[in-house]
């Protein structure tokens, strides 16, 4: 399990680290003093299942906003709200879109925190129905399909693209892109993308992440519009 815990008060980040941590000692932890550097590891391919974001923050924004932008860029990302001042905030929590899953008051009741853990636990528990699993020469890997940007097809083998790695496999890509949910398009013979990572749309490529250009069939144009128009109008 990967956790984001963002605090702009150095002593409060390191109590909400140490307890998540002594709860479940096998957790990922990354700690957020700067919440720009918070969107930079997101847009760059970094995955974390929860934030736990505390909501008053120096400045004009807080982390009610913080927690909208987390949800345009990963939806699926948990959020969980930590504040000292319920009384200003626990009305206006619910005003913006966010994958909401709880508000934890400080001083943190780790008998709270651990419920929480253990929500975050079963959200991971049911995305990884959608694992990619792809069988090689020495074994079986699975690939969390968050992380994937392409697949891509070349004579008898597929190449699996995340944004740190490659994983080349013999596999038809047609047996590849039946595994996957319907955010993953084949916009041609050799190639599927992952809509959540697409930046452009060109007439006859489209750009992803990590600038990545995936040529895109002229014959299947039209139902890739269509199709990328629906996924979009999914995510607002």
């Amino acid at each position: 399990m990967r956790i984001a815990i963002c605090d702009d008060e150095l002593a409060s980040l390191d109590y909400i680290a140490e307890h998540v941590q002594s709860i479940d000692s096998d957790c990922e932890i990354a700690t957020f003093l700067d919440i720009s550097k918070l969107f930079h590891a997101i847009e760059t391919g970094i995955f974390f299942d929860a934030v736990f974001m505390d909501v008053e923050w120096h400045g004009e924004q807080k982390g009610i906003d913080y927690a909208a932008e987390i949800f345009d860029l990963s939806p699926k990302t948990v959020i969980i709200f930590i504040t000292g001042h319920p009384e200003q905030y626990s009305q206006r929590i619910f005003l913006k879109k966010t994958n909401l899953k709880g508000f934890i008051l400080k001083p943190l009741n780790p008998a709270i925190l651990r419920k929480y853990l253990e929500i975050i636990e079963d959200s991971i528990s049911d995305s990884n129905n959608h694992k990619l699993t792809l069988k090689f020469n020495t074994g079986i890997i699975s690939i969390d399909w968050r992380d994937i940007l392409y697949v891509e097809s070349h004579l008898n083998t597929v190449t699996v693209h995340t944004y740190n790695d490659s994983f080349r496999c013999y596999e038809k890509i047609s047996t590849v892109v039946e595994q996957l949910p319907s955010r993953f398009f084949r916009t041609h013979k050799s190639f599927i993308v992952n809509m959540d990572k697409i930046i452009r749309i060109e007439r006859n490529y489209v750009l992803l992440q990590k600038d990545k250009q995936i040529p895109i069939s002229k014959h299947r144009l039209p139902d890739f519009r269509k199709q990328y128009g629906r996924y979009i109008g999914l995510k607002l």
